[in-house]
């Protein structure tokens, strides 16, 4: 297992693609090889390639939500790429996906291939990819960053299934990620990528315990947010949240009598195991969810349940930021014209004050006006980790 470690936009992910003799729309590769098990594939004809993709060398994505069609069922999504290879029958790669889904602790593993990929959460969703990509039994597996949905408990658990269904099937795999606490737990070997180059290379127990280069130091040491005691507030709740029951089916609940209340100028943080329903809460609060039971009160009133009985300015004053920025944000669109949307449609702002406003709020996090009117979502310029998504705020007053 190498671990390819490295802050957003370093490389890593491209290196990654690499291994398939893929490049991600916008880029190529446009020099250097590839070998896998002695061949270099990027000297593979394209129907060549496409017997190793899925079948010798399987990748496992950020985002699960994308990697899933929501048409289909998951089980029938599992075993495709083993089926398609002719690598087994579909009895044996059925068996095969039950086996890893015990292994990989999803819920109800007997039947858990019998549901849609809206029907489980988005922790369970990023360890049935990972049964996906196990499923063909390949030489190579690419993990791009596959535990950044999980809660901690689940992490340890998906890291070590990970690293044991490694060593029990002699694949190689290369793990990218960002955080260092996971290539430490998981890697045999680490490579440090920065601005597309490698800054060091080597054994995890030598980049943990003794890196050589400054930049590898800084990733190690330990970095937290300065936070001061925050004062006692003594203003009314804003937000307050009263014995809320809520279920997707009417049936099966997924909260069960919530309460809670949340001041002007204070966080919140719900924390809780993958399928506690804290999305579910989220979804409540914003109307996506009408609850069964329970009320919602905002800076002073009581809010409806469903969305669509809310207010423009309920609405405005509610925003979500979502756990999944890819299939958040509409691909056929610019950032500009999707960070735009809003202030035409809560504030009447448009035109060029909205291209002057959108342009402002780009730079403010470090994107520049080139963003707004070139680039779109999917572009391999703007990551996963680098999106814009429209919040809750106020445009410019004269």
């Amino acid at each position: 297992m190498l671990g390819l470690i490295g802050e957003s936009g370093a490389g890593k992910s491209t290196i990654g693609l690499s291994s398939m003799a893929y490049g991600r729309g916008g880029c190529h590769i446009s020099g250097g090889e590839v070998w896998l098990n002695g061949e270099n594939i990027l000297a593979h004809n394209h129907s060549q390639i496409r017997q190793v993709r899925g079948a010798r060398v399987a990748y496992v994505a950020q985002s699960a939500a994308a990697a899933f069609n929501p048409a289909h069922r998951l089980g029938d999504q599992i075993i495709e790429s083993a089926m398609e290879h002719n690598l087994m029958s579909r009895s044996e790669a059925e068996s095969y996906a039950n086996t890893l889904y015990h292994k990989l602790g999803l819920p109800n593993p007997d039947s858990f291939g019998e549901r849609y990929p809206h029907q489980v959460s988005g922790g369970q969703l990023q360890r049935a990819m990972t049964v996906m990509a196990l499923c063909s039994k390949p030489d190579l597996i690419v993990f791009d960053e596959p535990t950044t949905a999980l809660d901690v408990t689940t992490q340890i658990d998906v890291l070590a299934t990970i690293k044991h269904a490694i060593a029990d099937t002699g694949t190689a795999a290369l793990y990218i990620t960002h955080d260092l606490a996971v290539v430490a737990q998981i890697s045999d070997d680490i490579m440090v990528l920065r601005h597309g180059k490698t800054v060091e290379y080597g054994s995890a127990d030598q980049i943990i315990n003794n890196p050589q280069e400054t930049y590898t130091r800084d990733l190690v040491s330990v970095r937290g947010i300065e936070k001061d005691q925050a004062p006692p507030c003594d203003q009314e709740p804003i937000l307050k949240i009263n014995q809320i029951d809520a279920a997707y089916d009417g049936k099966n609940k997924i909260l069960h009598d919530v309460t809670m209340f949340l001041k002007p100028g204070q966080t919140l943080s719900i924390v809780g195991e993958s399928g506690s329903g804290k999305s579910t809460l989220a979804r409540v609060i914003t109307g996506l969810l009408p609850p069964m039971s329970g009320s919602i009160e905002f800076a002073g009133e009581t809010l409806p349940a469903a969305l669509k009985a809310r207010t423009t300015d309920q609405l405005r004053e509610l925003q979500m930021i979502y756990q999944m920025a890819d299939v958040a944000m509409n691909p056929r669109h610019t950032i500009g014209q999707i960070i735009g949307r809003p202030l035409g449609f809560y504030f009447g702002v448009n035109g060029a004050e909205q291209r002057k406003q959108t342009i402002e709020l780009l730079e403010q996090i470090e994107l520049g006006k080139n963003t707004s009117t070139v680039i779109r979502p999917n572009f391999p310029v703007v990551r996963s980790s680098g999106y814009v998504l429209p919040g809750h705020w106020q445009p410019s007053q004269k």
